[in-house]
Protein backbone atom coordinates (compact mmCIF):
# COMPACT_ATOMS: atom_id res chain seq x y z
CA UNK A 1 0.00 0.00 0.00
CA UNK A 2 3.09 2.21 0.48
CA UNK A 3 2.81 2.90 -3.37
CA UNK A 4 -0.55 3.96 -3.77
CA UNK A 5 0.77 7.40 -5.21
CA UNK A 6 2.95 5.01 -8.14
CA UNK A 7 -0.19 3.06 -8.87
CA UNK A 8 -2.50 6.42 -9.20
CA UNK A 9 -0.03 8.05 -11.59
CA UNK A 10 0.31 4.78 -13.65
CA UNK A 11 -3.24 4.34 -13.64
CA UNK A 12 -3.63 7.40 -14.96
CA UNK A 13 -0.92 7.46 -17.82
CA UNK A 14 -2.00 4.16 -18.98
CA UNK A 15 -5.77 6.33 -19.35
CA UNK A 16 -3.96 8.71 -21.12
CA UNK A 17 -5.05 11.62 -18.60
CA UNK A 18 -3.12 14.30 -17.33
CA UNK A 19 -3.14 15.27 -13.60
CA UNK A 20 -5.43 18.04 -14.15
CA UNK A 21 -8.21 15.92 -16.24
CA UNK A 22 -7.94 13.54 -13.25
CA UNK A 23 -8.11 16.29 -10.71
CA UNK A 24 -11.43 17.77 -12.58
CA UNK A 25 -13.05 14.37 -12.66
CA UNK A 26 -12.70 14.09 -8.72
CA UNK A 27 -13.49 17.59 -8.21
CA UNK A 28 -10.34 18.56 -6.39
CA UNK A 29 -7.54 20.73 -7.35
CA UNK A 30 -4.89 19.19 -9.30
CA UNK A 31 -2.24 20.08 -6.48
CA UNK A 32 -4.41 17.31 -4.40
CA UNK A 33 -3.88 14.43 -6.94
CA UNK A 34 -0.11 15.46 -6.86
CA UNK A 35 0.50 15.24 -3.48
CA UNK A 36 -1.52 11.24 -3.86
CA UNK A 37 0.76 11.34 -6.58
CA UNK A 38 3.96 11.84 -4.71
CA UNK A 39 2.86 10.46 -1.25
CA UNK A 40 2.71 13.70 0.38
CA UNK A 41 -1.12 13.13 1.27
CA UNK A 42 -2.71 9.77 1.14
CA UNK A 43 -7.07 9.46 -0.23
CA UNK A 44 -9.25 8.27 2.00
CA UNK A 45 -11.25 5.55 1.51
CA UNK A 46 -14.56 7.72 -0.15
CA UNK A 47 -11.50 9.06 -2.57
CA UNK A 48 -9.86 5.77 -3.31
CA UNK A 49 -13.37 4.63 -4.49
CA UNK A 50 -13.63 7.38 -6.65
CA UNK A 51 -10.16 7.44 -8.17
CA UNK A 52 -11.29 3.62 -8.98
CA UNK A 53 -14.65 4.95 -10.53
CA UNK A 54 -12.61 7.53 -12.86
CA UNK A 55 -10.14 5.56 -14.02
CA UNK A 56 -12.29 2.43 -15.19
CA UNK A 57 -10.42 -0.30 -12.51
CA UNK A 58 -11.07 -1.35 -9.09
CA UNK A 59 -9.77 -0.19 -5.54
CA UNK A 60 -7.68 -3.22 -5.41
CA UNK A 61 -5.27 -1.85 -8.57
CA UNK A 62 -5.25 1.60 -7.23
CA UNK A 63 -4.26 0.08 -3.70
CA UNK A 64 -1.76 -2.61 -4.81
CA UNK A 65 -1.01 -2.08 -9.03
CA UNK A 66 -1.92 -4.13 -11.37
CA UNK A 67 0.10 -7.30 -12.27
CA UNK A 68 2.76 -6.79 -14.19
CA UNK A 69 1.77 -10.29 -16.16
CA UNK A 70 -2.06 -8.99 -16.56
CA UNK A 71 -0.96 -5.04 -17.78
CA UNK A 72 1.28 -7.95 -20.95
CA UNK A 73 -1.84 -9.85 -21.19
CA UNK A 74 -4.15 -6.69 -22.09
CA UNK A 75 -1.60 -5.32 -24.28
CA UNK A 76 -1.31 -8.37 -26.42
CA UNK A 77 -4.90 -8.64 -26.72
CA UNK A 78 -4.62 -5.05 -28.24
CA UNK A 79 -2.09 -6.35 -30.41
CA UNK A 80 -4.40 -9.19 -31.71
CA UNK A 81 -7.27 -7.54 -32.43
CA UNK A 82 -5.08 -4.94 -34.36
CA UNK A 83 -3.69 -8.10 -36.25
CA UNK A 84 -7.74 -9.41 -36.68
CA UNK A 85 -8.30 -6.26 -38.02
CA UNK A 86 -5.51 -5.88 -40.70
CA UNK A 87 -6.61 -9.67 -42.01
CA UNK A 88 -9.92 -8.18 -42.10
CA UNK A 89 -9.27 -5.27 -44.10
CA UNK A 90 -7.44 -7.65 -46.44
CA UNK A 91 -10.07 -9.59 -47.61
CA UNK A 92 -12.45 -6.99 -48.09
CA UNK A 93 -9.76 -5.65 -50.37
CA UNK A 94 -9.57 -8.73 -52.45
CA UNK A 95 -12.33 -11.09 -52.04
CA UNK A 96 -14.86 -8.83 -53.86
CA UNK A 97 -12.36 -7.59 -56.49
CA UNK A 98 -13.18 -10.58 -58.83
CA UNK A 99 -16.88 -9.76 -59.07
CA UNK A 100 -15.95 -5.59 -58.94
CA UNK A 101 -13.91 -6.46 -61.82
CA UNK A 102 -16.79 -8.37 -64.04
CA UNK A 103 -19.28 -5.31 -63.28
CA UNK A 104 -16.73 -2.79 -64.58
CA UNK A 105 -15.80 -4.95 -67.67
CA UNK A 106 -19.67 -5.48 -68.15
CA UNK A 107 -21.18 -2.02 -67.96
CA UNK A 108 -18.43 0.31 -66.48
CA UNK A 109 -19.82 0.58 -63.27
CA UNK A 110 -18.58 0.05 -59.90
CA UNK A 111 -15.52 2.32 -60.85
CA UNK A 112 -16.53 5.01 -58.21
CA UNK A 113 -17.07 1.96 -55.98
CA UNK A 114 -13.50 0.68 -56.15
CA UNK A 115 -12.01 3.74 -55.86
CA UNK A 116 -14.09 5.31 -53.16
CA UNK A 117 -13.09 1.41 -51.11
CA UNK A 118 -9.80 1.68 -52.26
CA UNK A 119 -9.13 5.03 -50.77
CA UNK A 120 -10.73 3.97 -47.56
CA UNK A 121 -9.53 0.60 -47.16
CA UNK A 122 -5.94 1.09 -48.31
CA UNK A 123 -5.05 3.79 -45.51
CA UNK A 124 -6.77 2.15 -42.70
CA UNK A 125 -4.63 -1.27 -43.69
CA UNK A 126 -1.72 0.91 -43.22
CA UNK A 127 -2.80 3.19 -40.14
CA UNK A 128 -3.37 -0.13 -38.37
CA UNK A 129 -0.16 -1.71 -39.73
CA UNK A 130 1.62 1.57 -38.17
CA UNK A 131 -0.40 0.82 -34.61
CA UNK A 132 0.40 -2.49 -34.92
CA UNK A 133 4.07 -2.09 -35.46
CA UNK A 134 5.00 -0.24 -32.02
CA UNK A 135 2.75 -1.89 -30.08
CA UNK A 136 4.59 -5.17 -31.33
CA UNK A 137 7.57 -3.46 -30.54
CA UNK A 138 6.31 -2.51 -26.75
CA UNK A 139 5.98 -5.77 -26.13
CA UNK A 140 9.30 -6.59 -27.17
CA UNK A 141 10.53 -4.40 -24.73
CA UNK A 142 12.91 -2.24 -27.66
CA UNK A 143 10.37 0.92 -27.37
CA UNK A 144 8.77 2.00 -24.10
CA UNK A 145 5.05 4.17 -24.00
CA UNK A 146 5.70 7.92 -23.92
CA UNK A 147 4.44 9.73 -20.59
CA UNK A 148 1.54 11.11 -21.22
CA UNK A 149 0.95 15.20 -21.28
CA UNK A 150 -1.29 17.57 -21.71
CA UNK A 151 -0.69 17.81 -25.31
CA UNK A 152 -0.98 14.92 -26.01
CA UNK A 153 -4.04 14.86 -25.78
CA UNK A 154 -4.75 17.51 -28.28
CA UNK A 155 -2.13 15.80 -30.91
CA UNK A 156 -4.26 12.40 -30.44
CA UNK A 157 -7.35 14.81 -31.29
CA UNK A 158 -6.24 16.42 -33.94
CA UNK A 159 -5.11 13.43 -35.55
CA UNK A 160 -8.46 11.89 -35.21
CA UNK A 161 -10.09 14.48 -36.31
CA UNK A 162 -7.70 14.64 -39.99
CA UNK A 163 -8.92 11.19 -40.41
CA UNK A 164 -12.42 11.87 -39.58
CA UNK A 165 -12.16 14.64 -42.51
CA UNK A 166 -11.01 12.65 -44.94
CA UNK A 167 -13.72 9.40 -44.28
CA UNK A 168 -16.14 12.13 -44.53
CA UNK A 169 -14.86 12.97 -48.63
CA UNK A 170 -14.75 9.72 -49.54
CA UNK A 171 -18.39 8.88 -47.62
CA UNK A 172 -20.52 10.26 -50.45
CA UNK A 173 -18.30 8.45 -53.28
CA UNK A 174 -18.93 5.13 -51.59
CA UNK A 175 -22.62 5.60 -51.06
CA UNK A 176 -22.83 6.83 -54.63
CA UNK A 177 -21.17 3.76 -55.71
CA UNK A 178 -23.35 1.48 -53.61
CA UNK A 179 -26.19 2.78 -54.88
CA UNK A 180 -24.78 2.38 -58.63
CA UNK A 181 -24.42 -1.30 -58.11
CA UNK A 182 -28.21 -1.69 -56.73
CA UNK A 183 -29.57 0.30 -59.68
CA UNK A 184 -27.22 -1.99 -62.53
CA UNK A 185 -28.51 -5.14 -60.40
CA UNK A 186 -32.32 -3.46 -60.74
CA UNK A 187 -31.84 -3.18 -64.67
CA UNK A 188 -31.13 0.67 -64.45
CA UNK A 189 -29.65 2.48 -67.43
CA UNK A 190 -26.27 3.31 -67.67
CA UNK A 191 -27.12 7.23 -68.53
CA UNK A 192 -30.26 6.85 -65.12
CA UNK A 193 -27.44 5.88 -62.29
CA UNK A 194 -26.84 8.31 -59.58
CA UNK A 195 -23.61 10.07 -59.66
CA UNK A 196 -21.30 11.70 -58.00
CA UNK A 197 -21.37 15.40 -56.88
CA UNK A 198 -19.56 17.54 -58.99
CA UNK A 199 -19.29 20.50 -57.02
CA UNK A 200 -15.54 22.19 -58.34
CA UNK A 201 -13.86 22.64 -54.85
CA UNK A 202 -15.24 19.09 -53.63
CA UNK A 203 -13.51 17.43 -57.03
CA UNK A 204 -10.62 19.32 -55.90
CA UNK A 205 -9.72 18.00 -52.70
CA UNK A 206 -10.90 14.28 -53.73
CA UNK A 207 -8.23 14.67 -56.31
CA UNK A 208 -5.87 15.96 -53.76
CA UNK A 209 -6.41 13.00 -51.10
CA UNK A 210 -6.67 10.41 -54.17
CA UNK A 211 -3.05 11.78 -55.38
CA UNK A 212 -1.74 11.26 -51.67
CA UNK A 213 -3.09 7.79 -51.47
CA UNK A 214 -1.60 7.00 -54.49
CA UNK A 215 2.04 8.29 -53.58
CA UNK A 216 2.87 8.36 -50.19
CA UNK A 217 0.11 5.38 -48.83
CA UNK A 218 2.77 4.70 -46.15
CA UNK A 219 2.30 8.13 -44.88
CA UNK A 220 -0.76 6.56 -43.13
CA UNK A 221 1.18 4.24 -41.43
CA UNK A 222 3.08 6.85 -39.86
CA UNK A 223 0.08 8.71 -38.54
CA UNK A 224 -0.98 4.90 -37.21
CA UNK A 225 2.18 5.13 -35.40
CA UNK A 226 1.57 8.58 -33.90
CA UNK A 227 -1.56 7.26 -32.58
CA UNK A 228 -0.13 5.15 -31.08
CA UNK A 229 2.50 7.56 -29.11
CA UNK A 230 -0.30 9.51 -28.18
CA UNK A 231 -2.12 6.86 -26.34
CA UNK A 232 -5.06 5.95 -28.40
CA UNK A 233 -6.89 4.02 -27.70
CA UNK A 234 -6.59 5.39 -24.05
CA UNK A 235 -8.04 2.55 -22.22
Amino acid sequence: MRDIGKNIKGLRERRGMTQEALAEALFVTRQTVSNYETGKSRPDIDMLVRIAQVLETDVNQVLYGLPPEQDRQREVKRLAVGCLSLVAIFLLMTLPAPLLHEMLMRRYVGAVLVSALSCLLEPALWLILGWCALQGLCLLRVIRPLKARAWMTWARRGVLLLLAVYVALFLPPLVVGLIQVIQTGLGVPSEDLMEVPQSPAYLWLINQMLRFVVLTPQGYALMGGALWLFHFPKH
